[in-house]
């Protein structure tokens, strides 16, 4: 794949110099970082969107690189219009909200889309952008792990929406063509339209795959008038032009605030629970998409004995054996 046209501009760091007094560090602890940067990386597993994703986090002195190159250097690049996805100003919510009034709708999903950004593709985008070949060398040590980007650092989202803008200009361009809206969330890719997209959905898989990815066949979706189906677009549940939280999400959620407030009311606890951090956060998810819901959840989780289920569940697990 060719990488993305630079602006008229570009970048234009020539030198590691240069690139150092942009991000507030001599060269010779830039280069040094770069070098070792494999060193500096921490894999961990987490559960998003109900799925176990393995993500990789930097630690110090990386982690603050590589979050100064996000905000002193990239902040100069211009953006896909299509693109929703860790760009400020955008969100799940408004990238569902693009599509929310249309009676067709299609999801394909990039398979592997971070792994299959190798390192090749990162050194040639810097050197599109009109950097030395030292300074496109730096800048690729410091945001790949493996010759590939990793998932869960803070440059890989927007490095990965440049290195895919060619693919946005082609479908934006043809869904433009025939009157449809498209958007794309880093691998979540939305058409939707007053016609079915079931044929066109192959064009859109050719293009994708012409740009070296590969589509998840099975998580294909199309959704049409009358199919019953509770419309989710990017976590977001899409109903009469309507944005939601997911049914199941709040299903589960509700589930889960019941029991923990019937067990927080007894001397032993049972039953496994999340910390009331993150059911508050939940609930503030759930309150952002849909105001009325997220109170009443506001409400089961304000009976709830924190403080004793905390402390029960904590007793549990101290006495249980190792």
């Amino acid at each position: 794949m060719n990488p993305t046209p630079p602006p008229a501009e570009g970048l234009r760091l020539r030198s590691v110099k240069h690139l150092a007094d942009q991000l507030g560090f001599s060269p010779e602890v830039l280069l040094d970082i770069s070098e070792r940067a494999p060193s500096f990386y921490h894999d961990f597993d987490r559960v998003v969107k109900g799925k176990l994703r393995h993500l990789t986090m930097a630690r110090p002195p990386l982690a603050v690189l590589q979050r100064r190159i996000l905000d002193r250097i990239f902040c100069r690049l211009p953006v896909s219009d299509h693109a929703y996805g860790a760009i400020k100003g955008r969100s799940i919510r408004k990238n569902a909200t693009a599509h929310a009034s249309a009676p067709f709708v299609v999801k394909l999903d990039i398979k592997d889309f971070y792994p299959s950004i190798r390192y090749q593709r990162i050194y040639d985008f810097f050197i599109a952008q009109r950097c030395s070949p030292d300074v496109a060398r730096v800048f690729t040590r410091l945001t790949t792990r493996k010759h590939a980007l990793p998932l869960g650092t803070s440059t890989s989202p927007f490095l990965a929406d440049q290195i895919v803008c060619p693919i946005d200009k082609r479908i934006g361009g043809l869904a433009k063509a025939r009157g449809l809206t498209y958007t794309r969330y880093i691998d979540d890719v939305t058409l939707s339209g007053r016609f079915d997209l079931e044929r066109l959905a192959d064009r859109i898989a050719e293009i994708i795959r012409q740009a070296g990815f590969t589509i998840k066949r099975s998580k294909m979706d199309f959704y049409r008038p009358g199919d019953g189906k509770e419309r989710i677009i990017t976590g977001v549940r899409v109903q009469d032009g309507n944005i939601r939280a997911p049914s199941s999400y709040v299903d589960v959620l509700r589930e889960e605030l019941t029991r923990a407030r019937v067990e927080s009311m007894h001397e032993h606890v049972h039953g496994d629970f999340e910390t009331r951090q993150q059911y508050r956060g939940k609930i503030g998810y759930v309150m952002w998409l849909d105001a009325s819901a997220g109170t009443r959840l506001l409400r089961i989780y304000r009976k709830v004995k924190w403080r004793h289920l905390e402390y029960a569940m904590a007793r549990r697990r101290s006495a249980a054996p190792a």
